[in-house]
């Protein structure tokens, strides 16, 4: 048997120089109404043969796209969107009797890439669509990682979280139930996150205050002098 020594003179090799990070984003709030989102959902239902897509798709593909175009980039360059899927029901066969008396969240981070010109330039019924279609690969794209692939996305790991500024990183809060969390004097009005990390683009999606419909898009995801052109981009229905 083979015992290690410690030494406290001893200290680990560096990991090297941290990758180039994105520039630090601004934050931006902004309530979205209910005739905003059904505007944008009714757009798709006619551009797509009487399909339905979600709010959470419709606001998303708005703001890949608000953002895209702030933000400036090359239209060759390829951006990217990433987002939580719930993976769960893909496990179902795999865990002891089909599942029952399980308990506990399994989520696959979804990235979906496209030409920066492509999202600037297309409808949002169009953005909406590429963003469909990345989300139908998730169960082939899940399988192979879970085989042992490091991940289907170019060999990427999909949990390891860029800090890459052509990526868009979006979370949505609004079914966790954190508004409906009552400690004795009611519901509270508004739920935002505590911290967020400057160098990734974020955009999440919560609910709007108590009693409102819609949603509230709270974003960090320009550099300051981008953030009029971000917020305009967001006001622009056409």
């Amino acid at each position: 048997m083979s015992m290690a020594r410690y030494s406290r003179r001893l200290a680990p090799a560096g990991l090297g120089r941290l990758p180039m990070t994105a520039p630090a984003g601004s934050g931006m709030a902004m309530d979205i109404s209910a005739d905003y989102i059904n505007h944008f959902k009714s757009q798709y239902n006619t551009e797509h043969g009487g399909s339905w897509c979600s709010a959470f798709e419709v606001l998303v593909a708005k703001a890949w796209q608000s953002r895209t175009r702030a933000a400036g980039f090359e239209p060759d360059s390829t951006v990217h969107l990433c987002f939580a899927m719930n993976a769960r029901p893909l496990l179902h066969a795999s865990l002891p009797r089909g599942s029952v008396g399980f308990y506990g969240n399994c989520y696959y981070i979804m990235r979906v890439s496209a030409l920066a010109g492509k999202v600037s330039g297309s409808s949002i019924p169009d953005v909406v669509k590429i963003i469909k279609d990345g989300k139908r690969r998730m169960p082939s794209e899940f399988a192979r990682w879970a085989s042992g692939e490091a991940g289907a996305d170019g060999g990427e790991d999909p949990y390891q979280i860029t800090s890459d500024y052509r990526t868009l990183l979006v979370s949505d809060w609004t079914r966790l139930g954190f508004a409906e969390v009552d400690y004795g004097w009611g519901p509270p009005a508004h739920v935002v996150p505590l911290t967020n990390l400057d160098y990734i683009a974020t955009c999440i999606l919560v609910k709007p205050w108590a009693h409102k419909p819609g949603a509230r898009l709270i974003t960090q995801c320009v550099t300051p002098d981008r953030v009029a052109a971000f917020h305009q981009g967001m006001l622009d229905m056409n």
